[in-house]
């Protein structure tokens, strides 16, 4: 239903409603107050009719014939007297004895008066048993319909009715001003119904066309037309609809500000979203290449933690066989202690070589035995000193390569290349002990070889003991003090081994740190993985998002282009 229709059916509402209820209440009062008019009228007509018997003296009786007579007047002949009521007063008049009809004033549609029927039970009942007078307005003669009133008559000093007096009037004719009042009612509604369209017909279409004209200009505002003209007329209306077009003007106004804020706008975001894009595809490239680093180090630091581990298990390894060699230098200590014993037996047995040749020769044989014991030791002390010196290049080695992964590192392996350092230190200090070591060693043994060459040559002039004598006694002295340098070149072995073992120590505790160190670097890089793995993630995020945000771009500007062909 268009507005207009809208608008003339609420305008005319009103008036309907109001139409109806005049017509509902004028036909209800105008009713009542007729049926109380008609009522009294019956009432006036009954007493009336009852007063113009009463006026005859004598009670009412019935003669044998049937009349009914009024003291001397025959009411049964009284045709006159209701004729002439039913003249003056336009009512139907009948006299009833008991609840007979004895004399009407109606007739039939053959002329004849309507005379001998009864009364009904309910008119029976109210008047002549209780005495009331009745009015009723359907009651029914020859097939009409009336009004009708009863009247009790009473005799003369009685309270019982003896019969009644009826007055009545046709209904339809007393109905008929009813209608004509309601019809006069109707016309006059209509006659203002027709007024009311012929003043508000033009006022809808007026705001109707405004309102189209209106909807016209939203319409073309909507598709982007924002340069359309606004009718002046309707700028100019001081109601609702001059209101509603004024609106239409400040949205066409307001649209073109947004519009042109919007294009600069899109335009802004369009240039940094594309921006946004590149530097994500670029941020996340490098994240990439981040992470394939992060993980390279990572597997370097894994490496190194094996590295430190392998060379603390080799110092480990070296720390056993220091400790060998220190126990075969405590053995040479004891045996040195023992040649020296012997040297001063063999001193002494010199002092008594002259008187027991037997013994001098076995002393001799106990000191080439001892001398090969020793020699055997150097040999040993040689070996040791031998694998210590490996030991000590291996562990340079080591030390180098965890200088060279420390700098791969860079900042997080700074603390690895001073303990590297310390390592290749503690390494040079082992080689050069090493080194001293063999050369006591190669001297001991070259002590040995001449101690040796000493017995041997005791051996074969022992024969000529007695006559060499002080040859003998002059080769013992020259033993004696090569014994001497040999138990001095033994406890400077012992002592080289007690630091030996002392810096084995510290080497343990350092690779121990190491180790430790390499194992917190490989937890800080698995740590630093899981971050940047997260941090790739959220680029890879926000790059997706850089790509949404420049289709939005994209189609906003699109949107804002379909506005183009207005003058923003």
């Amino acid at each position: 239903m268009s507005l207009r229709k809208k608008m003339l059916i609420s305008s005319l509402m009103p008036v309907l409603l109001l139409a109806l209820i005049v017509v509902v209440i004028a036909n209800t009062a105008v009713r009542s107050t007729l049926i109380d008019r008609v009522q009294s009228s019956l009432e006036g007509t009954a007493v009336a009719t009852l007063a113009a018997y009463d006026q005859n003296s004598g009670d009412y009786i019935q003669a044998k014939n049937g009349d009914i007579w009024k003291g001397s007047y025959n009411i049964s002949q009284s045709e006159e007297l209701l004729d002439t009521i039913k003249e003056r007063s336009g009512m139907e008049v009948t006299f009833f004895y008991g609840d007979q009809r004895i004399m009407t004033s109606a007739v039939d549609k053959n002329g004849e008066r309507i005379l001998g029927s009864p009364a009904g039970e309910k008119i029976v009942d109210e008047v002549l048993k209780k005495g009331n007078t009745y009015f009723t307005d359907k009651v029914s003669i020859d097939g009409t319909l009336y009004y009708g009133l009863y009247e009790p008559v009473y005799q003369s000093g009685n309270d019982t009715p003896v019969g009644m007096v009826f007055a009545g009037t046709n209904r339809a004719e007393t109905l008929k001003g009813i209608t004509r009042i309601i019809a006069m009612l109707a016309g006059t509604i209509v006659l203002l119904m027709l007024g009311c369209v012929a003043v508000i017909v033009p006022v809808t279409n007026s705001i109707s066309k405004r309102l189209k004209r209106n909807i016209t200009n939203v319409q073309a505002v909507a598709n982007g037309k924002l340069d359309v003209a606004i009718d002046r007329k309707d700028l100019k209306q001081k109601d609702e609809t001059g209101d509603l077009t004024r609106a239409v003007q400040s949205l066409q106004e307001g649209l073109r500000n947004i519009m042109g804020g919007i294009r600069e706008n899109a335009e802004h975001l369009l240039s940094a979203s594309n921006a946004l894009d590149q530097t994500a595809g670029q941020t996340y490239e490098n994240m990439n290449n981040v992470q394939l680093t992060v993980e390279d180090i990572t597997n370097n630091a894994t490496s190194q933690a094996k590295d430190t581990q392998d060379a603390s298990a080799n110092i480990n390894h070296m720390g056993e066989l220091i400790i060998g060699a220190s126990r075969e230098a405590d053995f040479l200590s004891g045996c040195a202690d023992s040649m020296h014993e012997s040297s001063d037996q063999a001193a002494e047995t010199i002092r008594d070589l002259k008187e027991c040749s037997s013994e001098v020769e076995n002393v001799v044989e106990m000191i080439a035995e001892l001398t090969r014991q020793t020699n055997d030791s150097a040999a040993h002390i040689k070996d040791a000193s031998d694998f210590i010196s490996e030991i000590a290049d291996q562990t340079n080695l080591l030390a180098l390569n965890a200088s060279i992964e420390a700098a791969r590192a860079g900042e997080a392996g700074k603390g690895f290349a001073v303990v590297a350092s310390e390592i290749q230190t503690l390494a040079e200090q082992s080689n050069n002990a090493s080194s001293s070591i063999d050369g006591t060693v190669n001297e001991l043994i070259g002590n040995s070889e001449r101690v040796v060459q000493a017995m041997e040559h005791m051996q074969e002039v022992i024969t000529r003991q007695r006559t060499h004598i002080d040859t003998t006694a002059d080769t013992v002295d020259h033993v004696m003090e090569e014994i001497q340098s040999s138990i001095q070149g033994i406890h400077r072995v012992e002592k080289q081994a007690k630091e030996l073992e002392a810096a084995r120590g510290e080497i343990v505790q350092i690779i121990q740190n190491l180790s430790e160190i390499a194992e917190n670097n490989v937890a800080s890089m698995e740590e630093t993985t899981a971050a940047v793995t997260e941090l790739h993630d959220e680029f890879e995020t926000v790059e997706t998002a850089a790509d949404k945000l420049r289709q939005m771009a994209d189609s906003l500007t699109l949107n804002v282009e379909s506005f183009g062909d207005s003058k923003i």
